[in-house]
């Protein structure tokens, strides 16, 4: 698998998994955007990322929300009213360079890709509802910077295209990510299988966007092998945004990355060979070949003289038949392990 670089962090097989809180409408001001880049850099994730939007460009102005999150009301009214500003966007994504926090942001259309370049965002992720939109995978491309692309409502025939699409124009920063682009999303809709599925298929990092509530699906996501996982962060200070529902605190959040640490750090090499700790109890808490009584030096050895217990650190009992017959080189007490210097 091909690693992808994110400024100093290497993105893949082999390397921790890269966790992203999503704060895209979960604030409407500065000093709301503030508390929850502090947290994520408290907790420790390794990036942020929010949304650029214009409504006038997002939707038509007869399109309608019709989900658990939003209940049925129309998207032009909702992305005008928590759209947020030019001068906002800079000013957080100042903030964040101050406070050493990797941010980027995530277009709605192909006209945000200016405002995005005047702020310099560092990634370009592309949501679910842009993963089949060619022209603006196209010219994202060409800046040649990371890609982080969700396929959310994508057959595997719609991402090979839009993969296909970025790397033709010669940019292979790129990063997949599984996604149920459902607001909450069902558990039982997860399909985490689907990671590895295009593991195999490209060849590239695969992550998991994740939209249900709680920890337990990006959880598993990250023990199933996701290199990136993305989810959704609030601040219990901040007012309600409808992202809320699948959206973690910040003590929620550490939890997460807790638990996805301590995933990684149970995965181990793969190898199938003892551990420090097992080495060390190889000696008492295995079995080898013992004595059952005292055997004088000469004797040639039968099974009623030796059995198989603990401990280990005797002749292993694969040789059993080996040391049937084998002939005493010296007197030998009973329950001792016996050692092939003992035997001729």
């Amino acid at each position: 698998m091909k690693s992808v670089k994110l400024f100093s962090e290497f993105v893949g097989d082999g390397h921790p998994c890269y966790i992203i809180a999503e704060i895209g409408n979960s604030f409407k001001n500065f000093q709301q955007a503030k508390r929850l880049i502090d947290s994520a850099k408290k907790i420790g994730v390794n990036a942020v990322k929010f949304q650029t939007w214009d409504a006038e460009t997002v939707t038509t102005k007869k399109n309608f929300f019709d989900m658990e999150a939003t209940g049925h009301i129309s998207q032009y009214e909702f992305h005008k009213k928590i759209q947020i500003s030019e001068e906002l966007q800079k000013k957080i994504m100042k903030y964040a360079k101050e406070r050493k926090i990797v941010m980027f942001s995530a277009p709605s259309h192909i006209k945000d890709l200016e405002l995005m370049e005047k702020i310099n965002v560092p990634i370009y992720k592309i949501g679910s509802d842009l993963a089949c939109h060619i022209p603006l995978l196209k010219k994202v491309a060409k800046f040649d910077k990371p890609i982080i692309l969700s396929t959310g409502m994508c057959t595997i025939d719609e991402v090979q295209n839009s993969v296909s699409a970025i790397y033709n124009e010669g940019n292979e920063k790129l990063i997949l990510l599984h996604c149920i682009a459902n607001y909450p999303a069902q558990i039982s809709e997860s399909n985490l299988e689907a990671i590895n599925t295009m593991k195999k298929e490209f060849g590239i990092p695969v992550g998991f966007s994740d939209h249900t509530k709680g920890i337990f699906i990006p959880t598993s996501a990250a023990i199933m092998g996701a290199n990136v996982i993305e989810k959704h962060m609030k601040h219990p200070v901040n007012p309600s945004f409808p992202d809320n529902p699948h959206s973690l605190i910040p003590s929620e959040f550490l939890e997460l990355i807790k638990s996805i640490r301590l995933i990684e750090s149970a995965k181990g090499s793969g190898k199938k060979i003892p551990t420090k700790s097992e080495q060390k109890n190889l000696k008492n808490n295995r079995v080898s070949i013992v004595t059952l009584e005292k055997i004088l030096k000469g004797t040639k050895i039968s099974r009623y003289m030796i059995d198989i217990k603990r401990p280990g650190s005797g002749i292993q009992p694969i040789y059993w038949n080996e040391v049937i017959k084998k002939i005493a080189k010296k007197d030998i007490d009973n329950e001792i392990p016996l050692q092939w210097n003992m035997l001729e």
